[in-house]
Parts: structure tokens; sequence; C-alpha cells
């Protein structure tokens, strides 16, 4: 038995920590690193790395493909996760819809299912059988030798530390219900826990393994604003998780009411349901080719949201010092008629826009986005506990 040191550490829990070192680096490494690529990274022997991935090979983790020869020494076999083996379930409610999807631990989509609904109209009992309806429908769909890690439900709104309160949601009208409660879906393993998360933080784990180790304020929409913030490749969600709500920011102290009860807030300018009102649109196609005819109000509803987005980020760029702003949703949309005006807005109100580009790009909005972050985030528990999950399959 392994005894405690000085240290505080065991054995035990040395090997636990590596194992999420470099089971970390080979996701980084996206199949093109070996054994000694990570050991020069990590800074460890190749004979412990080289132990590490053998664990996690047959933990079936991790799959090695063909040897490539190099310049000198032996053949440099790559590394990378393995497909299939481990799977999560991610989940969104929306205002409109419900979706359910498969993911894996290399962050292929393997299934998916969605429906449309009017959320509001059916409640949260209702809402939630039918997510668990189509949650066992995708679940169908996936490997039947796969392990399921768990499942996270993506919601619009404000979400309490444990993930099992909603605390604000207001386009859903879910404050201070606990959907977990309805939630009742058995696999072979038993009942499946449940754990609900912020949707846009779900969406921004989809751009953060597109882009690892970017910092960024994302911004999306559709009937309100979301936004997320990453430094360096972290969320920055703040000690509760309530962080980077930009859609509240007051962009018009005498502006409307927005549906959280203040006053002016970004998303009652910006929204899309409050921008198609005000250009009176039924939808976005119809708004895009309005603007694209020259309509006047269509015109006068861009300039209002150009404004309001330059105050609402300008402020958040003052803050938190970052370059990049990726748009998605219907501001991704708008793109090519704001973009260029929105960085001149923009510049004119942070400080250090003299001596650093702000770029504004926009990020494809699969619609299945914050399902897929949902199930991304299922799957830390695997990323961040390795040993835990290959040490049932390791014979000592």
């Amino acid at each position: 038995m392994a005894t405690r040191g000085e240290t505080g550490l065991t054995q035990a829990s040395v090997r636990s920590t590596n194992l999420q070192l470099v089971l970390g680096a080979i996701q980084r490494g996206a199949g093109a690193v070996s054994r000694a690529d990570i050991a020069a990274q990590l800074g460890m022997t190749r004979s412990t790395v080289s132990r590490l991935v053998d664990d996690l090979v047959l933990g079936r983790l991790v799959a090695e493909g063909t040897a490539v020869s190099g310049a000198r020494g032996r053949p440099a076999v790559p590394l990378a996760i393995r497909a299939g083996t481990v799977v999560s379930l991610g989940l969104e409610i929306n205002v409109e819809r419900l979706v359910a999807t498969v993911v894996d631990l290399a962050g292929n989509l393997i299934a998916s299912v969605q429906r449309t609904v009017e959320v509001r109209d059916i409640g949260t009992a209702e809402a939630m059988r039918q997510l668990a309806g189509i949650a066992g429908e995708a679940l169908a769909a996936a490997p039947t030798d796969a392990r399921i890690v768990g499942a996270v439900l993506a919601l619009p709104g404000l979400v309490d530390r444990d993930g099992t309160t909603v605390l604000r949601a207001p386009n859903l009208g879910w404050d201070g219900l606990q959907p977990v409660a309805d939630w009742d879906l058995t696999t072979d393993d038993g009942p499946l826990p449940l754990r609900i998360a912020n949707d846009i933080d779900c969406s921004a784990l989809t751009v953060l393994r597109e882009q690892p180790g970017e910092s960024f304020l994302y911004i999306t929409g559709e009937v309100g604003i979301g936004s997320a913030i990453s430094l360096a490749g972290q969320l920055l969600t703040g000690p509760h998780g309530w962080a980077s709500e930009l859609g509240h920011v007051c962009v018009d102290p005498h502006g409307v009411r927005c549906g959280c009860g203040a006053t002016g807030c970004l998303e009652t300018v910006v929204g899309q349901r409050a921008l198609l009102h005000r250009a009176g649109q039924p939808d976005m196609e119809a708004y895009l080719a309005a603007l694209e005819a020259g309509d006047q109000t269509a015109a006068t509803v861009l300039d209002e949201v150009i404004v309001a987005l330059g105050i609402a980020v300008g402020g958040a760029l003052n803050l938190i010092d970052v370059t990049a702003v990726k748009l998605g949703g219907h501001l991704g949309q708008l793109e090519p008629w704001l973009a260029a005006r929105l960085a001149d807005e923009i510049h004119d109100r942070v400080l250090w826009s003299d001596h650093s580009t702000i770029e504004i790009t926009t990020v494809a909005e699969a619609p299945l986005r914050a399902a897929m972050g949902a199930g991304l985030s299922a799957l830390a528990r695997v990323t961040n506990d390795p040993a835990s999950w290959i040490e049932p399959l390791i014979d000592r």
C-alpha cells in the first residue's frame, strides 16, 4: 500500500495526476503526438510516459496509430483519443426546441435528435419527459460497448453551482425550478444522473475545442443574447458560475423593460425578437432581405444594434483585455453589415484600441453547439480523472 509522504501525495494520487496530464497532451495533439513528444512537453521520462500511455490504451481511452519513421531512432507511434468507447449525453432545452446529442471523448457527434416545441406552453415536467424520450432515441445509436459518463442539460439562464436549480431563466419562465427532479432516464447501468449548465458556456466549449487555448469574447443570440469569455482557454465563469451575462448589461437606462426585470438591457435592443419587432419583420431571413434592399427601417434598427453592441462590447473589452470578438447566432448572420462599423464603434470606446488590433469574426452556428458543449462538459469527468475510468479495465 502506498504511504503518504511529507508532501501529502500518494503514489496513487501522483499517478492519477500524471494520467490526467498525459491524456490532456494527447487530446491537444489531435492525433499527431507521440510518447516522446509528450515526455518532452511534460518533462517526464519516456519510460514513465510509456507506462501511462499503455494504461490509457488498455483502458480504451487512447488509440495508437501507425508508426511513422523519423530521421533517426525508432519510428514514432502517433496517439489519439479513442473514438466511440466513452460517450456522454449532451442536452439542450431552449425556448422553441429540445435537443439530445451523444458525444464521444474524441469530440465526435455520434447521434442527435431534435424536437420543435414551445417549451413555455408545455411546462417543466412535460418538457423533461419529452427530453428523456429523445435522449433515449439518441442513446440507442451509441456503440453497444460504449461506457456512458453522464448527462448535462444546457439551459438559457443562471444555474446554481450544484447544477440542480435554475435561478433565473426569463425567456423560459423557469426561475427557481429544479428540472433534474423531473428527469427519468435509465440505462443498462441504472438511472443516468443529470446536471444542468448555462447554454452559452456549453456552446463556448465547442469553440474552445476548435481553438484550444484562445482568449475571446463570444456573443451569440437567438431570442435573447448570451455570451462567454475565454481567457487562455479557460472559461471565465466566476465564483458562482454567473459571469459573462453581457446580454443584461444596460445600454439604455431610458429603454424598455427586459424580461429579467431591468431596463435597457443589451438584449432589449440586440436580441432577435426585439430586433425583428422594431424592424417589423417576421424572421431573420426577411430582415436580411430588407437590409439588402436598402429598407430604411431595417437600416435604422441596424444602427441601433451597432451602437448598443459597441457600448456593451467596448465596456467588456476594457475590463477583460481580450482582442478577439466572436459573433454567433443572428449576430453572425448580420456580420457583413455590422462588422466594419462595429469595429469602429468599439475602437472609439476601448482605451487600448490604438495599441492592439481588435478582431471581429463569426462562429459557424451549428444548431447543436449548446447540446454538444453540454456533452463535452459531461466528459470532463473522464478528462479530469482518467484513472477512475481505466482502472476497472486494467488487469493488475
